[in-house]
């Protein structure tokens, strides 16, 4: 393996990679994969042939393609058994079908919040929280409507 600076031209940002020896079936199809990290420390793979022909797969995705020896169909998602998407462990892959992984994640458990209006314990899905995960880390998230609306007057006095 070797580090190797690449320009995203659309971009105009500098990507650190890993170039790696792709293995069977991606070998097959593809010249050389270039392993990226994103900001939310997941990693991908960039596949290339040409400076025309190029594509991307989520390395979890390639790590299991390889082991089984196959492409996964359209169907097939890879799925972190630990709910951590940055451990690609290959231990803790599964596939999953799509409706499968939905099902599993519509299961997380409630995150337990309290209201910063009125102190009261209450529990929201993640699926709620999404786009909010930032505010129920710092407890800006409110348990109803009324506490919400409190909770934006304060907010925006207290930045006036």
């Amino acid at each position: 393996m070797c580090i190797i600076l690449l320009t995203n031209e659309n971009y105009g940002t500098i990507l650190m990679s890993t170039k790696i020896d792709l293995l069977y079936p991606y070998n097959k199809c593809w010249k050389s994969g270039y392993v990226v990290t994103n900001k939310e420390n997941r990693k991908t793979l960039i596949l290339v042939n040409n400076k025309d022909d190029r594509s991307s797969t989520q390395y979890a995705r390639y790590l299991l393609s390889t082991k089984l020896g196959r492409f996964l169909s359209n169907d097939e998602t890879v799925d972190h058994i630990d709910d951590d998407k940055t451990n690609d462990c290959i231990h803790n892959l599964q596939i999953l079908t799509r409706a499968e992984n939905i099902i599993k994640a519509c299961k997380q458990p409630d995150m337990e919040l309290i209201c910063p209006t009125c102190n009261t314990i209450f529990y929201r899905s993640l699926t709620k929280l999404r786009g909010k995960k930032d505010k129920a880390k710092n407890n800006m998230v409110a348990c109803s409507r009324i506490c919400g609306g409190k909770l934006g007057h304060i907010t925006r006095t207290n930045n006036i």
